[in-house]
């Protein structure tokens, strides 16, 4: 009897020895030029697309490890979040990293309902995207459940574990009040409790207590 790896085991060896795909969704040729360029600059393969067709049409012809999409493309319409509700439906296991120029409540929350892994607000640097990708590609299996143990055994308050799940998406203070109609100074107050009960003093420490490495 033979000991081969699993196909599934076969594929993550595969994707450990090759360069991780993107697949950018960015309608303004100087920002996509330059974010793809930067990409490729740190070691990844990246597809620039401008439109939700040819990004379908992208997904259909190659496999990706993470998609990078404006949530606003050139129709004037919230494509991103069509994107988002796609790659849902297909049930494709990619992180997508949602990017707009600014913070919508609307759509922010609708883009964390269809599985947004995180929202990142230009301007940004290609490093931060890159630590973000990383992060989000060193993450442990079963990221949902490991996320709600973790904040059931900090024995949080349903509206602590709320703004906490909020400050793992990435979001800043001013856009977890849009979302959740509390002021600035009360979600600081939840958060400060949320690092105490998790004995904790910063995001980074946070997500690490959450998601041990």
């Amino acid at each position: 009897m033979g000991f081969g790896l699993s196909e599934s085991r076969r594929r993550e060896a595969n994707a450990m020895r090759r360069p991780r795909q993107i697949l950018l969704i960015e309608d303004e040729s100087v920002a996509g030029q330059a974010l793809s360029q930067s990409l490729q600059g740190l070691g990844m393969v990246c597809r620039w697309v401008s439109t939700f067709e040819e990004a379908s049409q992208a997904w259909k012809e190659a496999s990706y490890d993470a998609v990078i999409t404006d949530i606003m493309l050139d129709s004037g319409k919230p494509d991103g979040l069509e994107i988002l509700r796609k790659i849902e439906q297909a049930g494709m296991p990619m992180p997508v990293v949602v990017i707009s120029a600014f913070a919508d409540q609307a759509r922010v929350k609708e883009a964390l309902n269809h599985g947004a892994a995180y929202l990142l607000e230009k301007p940004f640097s290609s490093s931060e995207l890159k630590k973000i990708l990383e992060r989000l590609w060193e993450e442990p299996k079963g990221l949902i459940g490991a996320r709600e143990r973790a904040l059931n055994q900090a024995t949080l308050t349903n509206k602590e574990c709320e703004v906490a799940r909020l400050l793992l998406k990435g979001l800043s203070t001013q856009e977890m009040a849009r979302l959740t109609g509390n002021s600035e100074k009360t979600l600081k107050q939840h958060i400060s409790t949320i690092y105490e009960k998790c004995g904790v003093s910063s995001r980074t420490e946070f997500f690490h207590y959450i998601f041990p490495t």
